[in-house]
């Protein structure tokens, strides 16, 4: 339940109806999060011009910007003393002058009350119930920086959940209203390909900002054992051109594969203390790439999957098996005789399985279907993407649906694989494969 806050219009005499044209720099490299690339910037900021800075943010060049947002910093790093140079000579030019906000109470829940070691110096905007501010102001130089409560802004990576827009947006405005920007001039983000340090490894190359040099030699000896791994259970090399680069992410939280660049996250799974869960991250995101051009119908949970026997076979079989058996579970209480739905969650009948079920049926029943096909093919995986790499140099596969998904894997296994498939609730029809048997 959401606590409704107080809004304090007496303190906002420092505020001004706000800039009319705002140049944002969102910082991803203290702490990154999907959500900050971009989403937070179409919630609060709309039809204003953004960049994203990935890099050092004292090489970002804000001679054209008049808004930096600094999301979050996670705990394992900081900002060095260029950063705070660089933060201090971009505040201290803002001018401010007029009156802003109009609304009166603000939602959102677990919000993180502000502590000053200068009290006196902030001017509080939003409040909670016990008089402990949420969201406050000083005034620094000619200009102004604004400190808030995490929780007091969106978090989804979708950017669906536009919380305190009426609060945000002349906030916002009003911060950045002392520098007027200039069209023409240059204003852009640095992104993932300016990082500042570039290694070339064996089979990758491996890019870091100064934040995450103390991790890079860890992530990258454990790419490097990983990758030949990867290549084994999967049967071919990588796909041309992907996964050629890795980047590394200063969260714990999450990464993602573009095609050629890697992108992950240095503590996932309380890395560098523990390998396991990292194993099976970097294989996920390696194996996104590694399937291209034709992406599967199961892109996530293969991915996964691939991980855990990686897992399996870099020393921890135990781990691996459990995570293999756990998702198998948990598609067990919507669908116990694993006959019933097929990978969307639609039962013969064309009903669909509750919600809470959609995820567990399409990760369990994808990897039950894996582990029913290793145990007699242990192999299974390495001679379906050889085929399939096979049949797409050939340009034989323009889609790639479930029906040609089968008719691959039948192809590469020796045999007719559409009842079995059928069998255990998964639709594949050969009529309708250009892959013929």
């Amino acid at each position: 339940m959401n606590r409704k806050l107080l809004l304090s219009m007496a303190l906002l005499s420092g505020l001004t109806a706000g800039a009319q044209k705002i140049n944002v720099v969102t910082d991803l490299a203290h702490e990154f999060s999907f959500y900050a690339d971009n989403r937070f910037h179409s919630q609060y900021l709309k039809n204003q011009n953004y960049a994203t800075n990935w890099c050092n943010l004292s090489n970002f060049d804000f001679s054209n910007a008049n808004l930096l947002v600094l999301l979050g910093c996670d705990n394992r790093i900081g900002y060095d003393e260029n950063d705070v140079a660089a933060i201090t000579k971009f505040a201290a030019p803002l001018e401010v002058v007029g009156k802003g906000i109009t609304a009166s109470q603000v939602e959102g829940g677990g919000h993180q009350v502000l502590r000053f070691d200068e009290a006196k110096k902030w001017n509080t905007i939003i409040e909670d119930a016990e008089a402990r501010p949420l969201m406050a102001y000083s005034k620094y130089g000619k200009g102004h920086v604004l400190v808030a409560s995490r929780s007091l802004a969106g978090s989804n990576p979708n950017a669906s959940d536009s919380i305190n827009v009426n609060v945000w947006k002349p906030v916002l405005r009003t911060v950045a209203s002392g520098k007027t920007v200039k069209p023409g001039r240059p204003f852009g983000s640095r992104g993932i390909g300016e990082l500042e340090h570039v290694e070339q490894k064996s089979t990758f190359t491996l890019m870091y900002n100064d934040y995450m040099k103390p991790y890079a030699s860890a992530m990258s000896d454990i790419a490097e054992r990983c990758i030949p791994v990867i290549e084994r259970r999967m049967g071919v090399p990588l796909a041309p051109g992907m996964g050629s680069k890795i980047a590394l992410l200063a969260t714990g939280g999450g990464g993602f594969s573009s095609g050629d660049v890697i992108a992950l996250a240095v503590w996932w799974g309380d890395f560098p203390k523990r390998e396991d869960s990292m194993i099976e991250f970097i294989t996920h995101e390696s194996v996104h790439s590694w399937v291209l051009p034709l992406p599967e119908v199961w892109n996530e949970p293969i991915a996964t999957y691939v991980g855990d026997l990686v897992m399996c076979d870099m020393g921890y079989p135990e781990e691996g098996l459990k995570r293999i058996n756990a998702q198998i579970e948990s598609a067990r209480r919507f669908d116990p005789n694993m006959d019933k739905y097929d990978l969307d969650g639609t039962d013969r009948n064309g009903n669909k399985v509750e919600a809470a079920g959609m995820r567990e049926i399409h990760w369990g029943k994808t990897y039950y279907i894996f582990e029913l096909l290793r145990v007699k093919h242990p192999d299974f995986l390495a001679r379906y993407f050889q085929m399939k790499r096979f049949l797409i140099s050939r340009k034989k596969i323009t889609r790639y649906d479930i029906h040609n998904t089968v008719a691959v894997m039948s192809l590469a296994l020796g045999e007719d694989l559409f009842g079995f498939f059928n069998s255990k609730g998964i639709k594949a029809d050969p009529a309708k494969a250009e892959i013929q048997l």
